[in-house]
């Protein structure tokens, strides 16, 4: 793609189902729900994780599953993110767990009333935590009115048509004095909520004994990776030698995703009809694992040696799991190596790094674009990653280039400047990623949708540059995303200044054609004050308006401007909205469902 020259200058429907829901939890309990929406992000790992916005959704076919509980329960510091995650796109989760609550304070609050007024197909439900001595009012007794609310939990769900799913607590990693076993102090609390779910008859998923076995299997040692942590006296006795304390109660990102997926994968077993909506990158008994650490702990050093393990043309999945840490690219996935996942431990712990560009040297027999991963093999996946060009903001500088079809991003973290990511060939799908460049930091001939992303503007520029060849009906699709700005320019390192000259407000457009068919549209998007007006580009090319083929619906935000947009773009009706859906994009002539 030419170098860039700057030019002189869910659908309707999803938000009407929130707002509804939103009424629906105040009716239920307004300060329950204020609450609940306005409860703090905590620091994971320096890592400031926001909790999860109400996500409702009441269309036919879609599961809908509500949590409630206390902290570990909880998006930003318990298994609440993971869980949904963990899940397919057919399900719907929706956390009103909150820190701090216990059986008994939750229904004060009007957690359950809040839970039965989303009226959902199941209600999991866990406390303990803050039922223990020393919680004040908080505190149960387990066999009086920690039963009584518990109890009171099942039957009024149960009443309301909705099907209960009590789970006994998350452990503590408390340790014996040889470090070896686990010493929890849950115990009569986790054998109450199992004599209520035989006498009611309602499914149990014991995370309790469960999370006891993962942690004795990781060892006191390797719980670190899960736990977060924060800075102590280094002579405190739960400090290590970096002087951190390690929080033995909460999970991190990488402990959130870890025990998620073990809740997905548990409540498939206590309740069969749900076993088919687990995420299809759950590991299997027939998939092949891989384990890649760079401190010699897994079964490869090295990624790329991992995937030239990967057997040949293989219809069977393989997981190659990274570890914590940093790996130098450049990484390709050839054609042969199919139904390949890559899955890394959390995207602020798991990063592929790639610091050059087309004007540093190229490896042998490398991609002319000099991309750091290169995807050429179909049924690719990649989860819980960070992938990153950090040459900087000196020319095309690729993080991605995708040449496969049915491939798959989730909870990815893609960065770079110019040209991000390269989708030349197939149909991709990214889902709930963060993706950031300046200049036409997503482009290419490929089809692909973006569903609950956040497209991160760097300094201004151009947001896409498709190349959608003109039989085509779709090119780039960004479902329910939210277009945000990082105005700060790259500093180059050998100067210390910075590589363009400093802009008051930079500003971004939508996207420009690459060539004359392009195709973008955006559907229920985000749109922050850094989006130009006008909001496209026809590249200095008038001809270009006549073909391109940009659209939008329902745009919000500073950035949404319709009365404004280029007269040769469009807005769409509801009724052509509708009509752009994830099966439509992407389904093609095999019905792919990613």
């Amino acid at each position: 793609m030419e170098i860039d020259t700057l030019p002189p200058s869910k659908t309707l429907l999803k938000t009407l189902r929130k707002a509804l829901s939103m009424i629906a939890l105040m009716m239920a309990g307004a300060s329950g729900v204020q609450g609940s929406l306005a409860a703090e992000p905590i620091s994971v790992s320096a890592v400031s994780i926001p909790v999860q916005a109400f996500s409702l959704t009441h269309a036919p076919g879609i599961v809908r599953i509500v949590l409630v509980g206390d902290s570990t329960v909880t998006d930003n510091a318990g298994w609440g993110r993971g869980f949904a995650r963990a899940m397919s796109n057919d399900v719907e989760v929706t956390n009103l767990a909150r820190g701090g609550s216990s059986s008994k304070s939750s229904l004060a609050e009007g957690m359950l009333r809040q839970a039965v007024a989303l009226k959902p197909d199941y209600l999991l439900i866990q406390f303990g935590h803050n039922d223990q001595p020393g919680k004040g009012e908080r505190s149960t007794d387990p066999q009086t009115t920690y039963r009584q609310a518990m109890t009171q939990y099942v039957d009024e769900a149960k009443a309301a048509g909705i099907k209960p799913v009590l789970v006994t607590s998350l452990s503590r990693r408390n340790w014996d004095q040889d470090g070896l076993k686990i010493i929890s102090s849950l115990q009569p609390w986790v054998d109450v909520v199992k004599e209520i779910a035989a006498s009611k008859n309602v499914p149990v998923v014991d995370l309790h004994d469960r999370s006891i076995m993962e942690y004795e299997k990781m060892g006191k040692e390797g719980t670190k990776a899960i736990s977060p942590t924060k800075n102590a006296d280094p002579g405190n006795p739960n400090a290590d030698t970096t002087g951190l304390k390690y929080d033995g109660t909460h999970l991190n990102e990488a402990g959130g995703l870890l025990f998620g997926r073990i809740v997905a994968e548990e409540l498939g077993k206590a309740v069969p009809e749900l076993s088919t909506y687990g995420s299809s990158t759950k590991i299997t008994k027939e998939q092949k694992k891989i384990t890649v650490s760079a401190d010699g702990s897994g079964d490869f050093k090295s990624l790329q040696e991992a995937i030239n393990a990967v057997p040949e043309n293989s219809k069977e999945p393989t997981l190659i799991h990274l570890k914590a840490g940093t790996y130098t690219g450049p990484f390709v996935v050839p054609e042969s190596k199919s139904h390949l996942t890559l899955e890394g431990q959390g995207p602020e712990s798991t990063v592929l790094d790639w610091d050059r560009s087309v004007h540093d040297p190229i490896p042998e027999g490398h991609d002319k674009f000099n991309p750091g991963l290169q995807v050429l093999a179909p049924d690719f996946r990649a989860v819980n990653l960070t992938i990153r060009n950090s040459a900087g903001d000196r020319g095309q500088a690729l993080a991605i280039r995708v040449d496969a079809d049915r491939v798959v991003f989730k909870n990815c973290h893609i960065l770079g400047w110019q040209d991000t990511l390269l989708l030349q060939k197939g149909r991709s799908y990214f889902k709930e990623c963060l993706i950031a460049g300046r200049v036409d930091f997503i482009y290419g001939d490929g089809t692909a949708l973006f569903e609950r992303c956040e497209i991160r503007s760097k300094n201004g520029g151009h947001v896409t540059a498709a190349n959608t060849p003109a039989d085509h009906p779709f090119g780039f699709v960004f479902l329910n995303c939210r277009l945000t700005a990082d105005p700060a320019p790259w500093i180059d390192p050998k100067t210390n200044q910075p590589a363009r000259a400093s802009i008051s407000k930079p500003m971004a457009d939508l996207g420009r054609p690459w060539r004359p068919y392009a195709s973008v549209t955006y559907l229920n998007c985000e749109m922050g004050d850094h989006i130009t007006p006008v909001g496209w580009n026809n590249w200095g090319k008038p001809e270009n308006e006549k073909t391109a083929r940009y659209a939008e619906y329902n745009s919000s935000g500073p950035g949404a401007n319709p009365g404004a947009r280029a007269p040769w773009t469009k807005q769409l009706s509801k009724e052509e909205a509708a009509k752009i859906t994830v099966e439509n994009v992407l389904g093609g002539q095999d019905g792919w469902r990613p």
